[in-house]
Order: structure tokens, then C-alpha cells, then sequence
């Protein structure tokens, strides 16, 4: 007979945050958390092939803050810092509303990029999808917060 033991990630180290997070953890914002669920009902979702599966799976994976947003916590509104698959340290403004024909340094929360990035901290890494159905890596690297 075999048994099954589960992984429960536990430290006794301050601030310890585990690299994936379990159901239910992933840190939004009430506001972010909304802006999601609205970005999910949008026409233009349907001729998306992932987009919707991503979005769907961070509202329903996420908790949402009643207090202050932890500053390791990307959200709307903030500049990130990221590299993909381990390359070059990138950075842009995530932002819900973003204009058609946006500058470079924009990403769109309802991008693949922006999707993923939204609730990671700091450390974390996760799997981002691109359109043509292949898999990279992106790691959070750093989150400026606005004010």
C-alpha cells in the first residue's frame, strides 16, 4: 500500500513567500480583482485563445486584500520589472486601460503578460502562455508602486 503524503510549503523564516502560489493566494485588490472580472466580459475576449483561461483562473485563484497591498505585490497601476525565460531584466507600467497603439513600456493587464504578472511578488515565478501556444518563464524581479 502506498502513501500519499501532500506538500504543505511551510518556513520558519520571516517573510518567507513560496514560489508558486497555492489556490486561493494569489494577493489582488478589490479594484484589481474587478477590473479582471470586467476584462473577462469583454467582447474581444472571444477571439482570444488564452486570454480568458488566464484571467479566469487569477480571479478565481486570488484572495482579495482588505489591507494595504504588500509593496512585493505587483497591481494595476504599478511599474514591474520582469525577465522572461531568465533573459534581460524588462520593465514596464501595468495598466487596465490601455489606448490602442500604446508606447513601448505599457502592458496591458488583458495582455497574456500583463494577466500573468498581475498578484505575483517579487521572487515569484509562473508560466506565461504566448499566442502561438508555446510556454516561457517570467520572473518578477522588482514592483515600484505609484506616490
Amino acid at each position: 500500500m502506498t502513501v500519499i503524503q501532500h506538500f504543505h510549503p511551510s518556513s520558519s523564516k520571516p517573510g518567507f513567500h513560496p514560489k508558486v502560489p497555492r489556490p486561493g493566494t494569489v494577493p489582488l485588490r478589490d479594484e484589481d480583482r474587478q477590473y479582471l472580472v470586467d476584462h473577462l466580459r469583454r467582447s474581444e475576449m472571444a477571439g482570444q485563445p488564452f486570454l480568458p483561461h488566464v484571467l479566469q483562473h487569477k480571479i478565481t485563484s486570488s484572495t482579495a486584500l482588505d489591507e494595504p497591498v504588500p509593496d512585493d505585490v505587483v497591481t494595476g497601476g504599478c511599474r514591474v520589472t520582469y525577465a522572461i525565460n531568465g533573459g534581460p531584466a524588462e520593465s514596464g507600467l501595468l495598466v487596465h486601460r490601455a489606448r490602442t497603439g500604446a508606447v513601448n513600456g505599457i502592458i496591458p493587464v488583458s495582455s497574456l503578460l500583463g494577466a500573468t504578472l498581475i498578484g505575483m511578488r517579487v521572487g515569484q515565478r509562473a508560466p506565461l502562455l504566448s499566442l502561438d501556444g508555446t510556454i516561457a518563464s517570467v520572473s518578477v524581479l522588482g514592483v515600484a508602486h505609484p506616490g
